[in-house]
């Protein structure tokens, strides 16, 4: 009987080992297409991952990824050449600047513009109550362009932010 768990379990972790290897990456996959360095998170927390895209980012410009993690608190990340712009992060209120992997990023909390005495006074710390983002810019390397990243959080605080934004690592690391 012990043989058989044994055998069983074995199996199973082979299986299960298999299984794990033949799963693709997709940001290595999207590294092969993209002309600029893709940067892939090292800490996402326990979120899983719901979406993963290259999306056009107009008619001559290479296409830009979204990756998104979570629902109610969640991981956006967006990715694109640094020569074009493609994204729109929205209103909010640069709160801090801070170095990620040596490049000098902006931070900004998403704070409601109506409200006058919240914007006044938004801080790092509405980051965990409304949301926010770092945005920089990562240098040319070799053959590739450089690469704007931005990392959208929601239910995640400041100190979280940066731990994600750190994270993020080339897939020629």
């Amino acid at each position: 009987m012990r043989r058989k768990i044994t055998i069983t379990l074995i199996t199973l972790l082979l299986f299960q080992s298999c299984a794990f290897a033949a799963t693709p990456n997709k940001y290595a996959a999207a590294q092969k297409t993209a002309p600029y360095q893709i940067l892939q998170p090292s800490f996402v927390g326990d979120l899983l991952i719901r979406t993963f895209a290259m999306q056009t980012c107009g008619a001559t410009n290479p296409k830009s990824l979204q990756a998104i993690y979570g629902e109610d608190r969640s991981i956006q990340i967006l990715e694109t050449d640094s020569a074009v712009k493609c994204q729109n992060p929205g209103i909010g209120v640069k709160v801090a600047t801070a170095t990620i992997n040596g490049n000098k990023a902006t931070i900004v909390a998403y704070c409601d513009p109506a409200n006058k005495a919240q914007w006044k006074k938004c801080s790092t710390a509405d980051i965990s109550n409304w949301g926010g983002y770092a945005l920089w810019k990562v240098p040319a390397a070799g053959k590739l362009h450089g690469t704007e990243v931005e990392v959208i959080v929601s239910g995640f605080t400041y100190t979280n932010l940066l731990k994600i934004a750190r994270g993020m690592t080339t897939k020629n690391d």
